[in-house]
């Protein structure tokens, strides 16, 4: 193989990474769901609306981990010395994060899935009542 068709090559792999990490990108994925709808084509519009899902769980993975909870395991081995902790992971478990994420997982059984999709609201968005589908 020349240098040339190597260079081909090469390029040829360079533009379809740099074309599949725009195709993650927000606004990219809400403009196609909104094109796939407006063609009222339901298969392309629940693929693309799958990869928003999956993003915005994605996104929303780090106000789950444990970490980020700011839980301070307790050194006691009574369970009274670990009722707080059990009651803040508890919380946790089932916060308005976990009701987000299990909302963002049933949305494939909602009616009118894929054309016409209600998107829960991310706990703490900058705006109330922002609707995660015009700004996926």
């Amino acid at each position: 193989m020349n240098t040339n068709q190597e260079d081909s090559i090469r390029r040829a792999r360079m533009e379809a990474l740099a074309d599949k990490q725009r195709s993650e990108l927000p606004d990219v994925q809400a403009a196609a769901l909104q094109a796939a709808i407006d063609a009222e084509d339901a298969d392309t519009a629940a693929e693309i609306a799958r990869a928003i899902r999956n993003r915005l769980l994605k996104d929303s993975d780090a106000e789950m981990a444990l970490d980020r909870l700011g839980l301070q395991v307790p050194s006691g081995a009574t369970f009274t010395a670990w009722l707080s902790f059990l009651r803040a992971l508890g919380e946790a478990l089932v916060g308005s994060w976990a009701e987000y994420r299990q909302m963002l997982r049933d949305l494939p059984q909602q009616e009118g899935w894929p054309l016409a999709i209600q998107w829960p609201t991310a706990p703490g968005s900058e705006e109330d009542g922002e609707r995660l589908h015009e700004q996926p």
